[in-house]
């Protein structure tokens, strides 16, 4: 079983080129700028993919623009090769026979040198099952300090829906991803259309992406909703004896006099900032019981999965990110195109999550029937 590792350790990486030409077997360097090369670091000669490219460890701090290595070059290079302070010189995999509910351990022979030349780092599990889970890191060989690990890799790859398989589907409709020099713009892309997706929900269809947190208030009635994907409040209960619960009234909070009573058995809320609203009345502690909006959570790691109902929503998330990716570029043309495709979609999805007696953002709702010796159409 063939287990990959991308290789990205370049992008973002301090770069800076040599200032002469090599032959092949040198081991000592004339580089334009040293600045952010660490002791001992390994650096990388050359683009990622390329057939010549290669890694190397420095030996200690460069001197003045001489940069040392503690291996001779295998190849020859031209002045002006970029040379990335890339740090980490070997991946390390790993394998859980458990699945990804395992947890996972280096594999024997599974820590190799980081493959430069070519666009992943590979290695063969000879002896692996298609049950196995398995994780990547970096390490240094030298300084024996290793990056965070990757996520779960599996035999069936990355679920359809996940960060991972919309990044890699943008990616390959591209002419040429080579300008996107970071994955990350291609992640911050994805979550933006979740975000507008979202957005749009919301406004026709309050019961869409909801969340509850009961907050604690004080004797002055302050509470802060402490949800990272608060949006917000949707209802509001309040509770001061753990018992009786009442509904909330909302208050813009320069209405209250200063001189007003309030009942406990009708409460009433004011919101003093993002996340912080005040009960009245507030000489009691007790608990506020919210449903709020959210507007979600970011996807950072390569397994998160989009909400479940934007599943079937995933050409437009890949059409988005390939109109920023044409903007980017300039093409203009081919950016128009696609975020039509990506708007037109989302009108679906809007449409789709929309309540079936809804008929438009604005409308009212028949509590009910309208009868009697008065009604008539006028």
């Amino acid at each position: 079983m063939i287990i990959s590792n991308e290789n990205l350790l370049h992008i973002n990486a301090p770069k800076t080129f040599l200032a002469t030409s090599y032959a092949a077997a040198v081991g000592t360097f004339n580089l334009k700028n040293v600045n952010g090369l660490g002791s001992s670091w390994a650096i990388q000669m050359g683009e990622t993919g390329e057939e010549q490219t290669e890694v190397l460890l420095l030996s200690g701090l460069p001197s003045g623009t001489l940069g040392t290595t503690t291996t001779v070059t295998l190849y020859p290079h031209s002045a002006d090769t970029p040379i990335y302070a890339i740090k980490y010189n070997q991946v390390v995999f790993e394998r859980s026979t458990a699945g990804t509910s395992g947890t996972a351990a280096p594999m024997t022979d599974g820590t190799i040198t980081y493959q430069a030349d070519r666009v992943l780092t590979e290695f063969d599990d000879t002896s692996g099952s298609s049950t196995y889970a398995y994780r990547t890191y970096f390490r240094n060989s030298v300084l024996n300090v290793t990056t965070t690990e990757s996520d779960w890799q599996t035999s069936t790859g990355p679920i359809f829906y996940s960060l991972s398989s919309i990044r890699n589907r943008s990616k390959k409709k591209l002419w040429d991803a080579s300008y996107i020099k970071d994955d990350k713009d291609i992640d911050d892309w994805t979550n933006e259309w979740k975000d507008e997706l979202t957005n749009a929900v919301i406004s026709v269809n309050q019961d869409y992406a909801l969340g509850t947190e009961n907050v604690a208030f004080g004797t002055n009635g302050l509470g802060t909703v402490a949800a990272t994907d608060f949006k917000q409040v949707r209802r509001v209960w309040i509770t001061y004896d753990g018992v009786n619960t009442y509904q909330s009234t909302k208050l813009a909070i320069v209405e209250p006099d200063p001189n007003q009573v309030f009942s406990s058995s009708h409460p009433y809320h004011a919101w003093r900032g993002d996340s912080v609203f005040q009960v009245f009345p507030s000489s009691s502690a007790g608990t506020a019981s919210l449903i709020f909006f959210r507007f979600g959570t970011t996807m950072k790691n390569d397994s998160d999965e989009l909400p479940v109902p934007m599943r079937s929503y995933t050409k437009s998330f890949v059409d988005y990110n390939l109109a920023q990716a044409f903007l980017k570029d300039g093409k203009l043309a081919e950016y128009q195109q696609k975020i039509v495709e990506a708007e037109a979609a989302k009108r679906n999805f809007v449409t789709e999550l929309t309540p079936r007696d809804k008929t438009g953002p604005e409308m009212i709702i028949l509590k009910e029937p309208i009868s009697g010796e008065n009604y008539g159409i006028w």
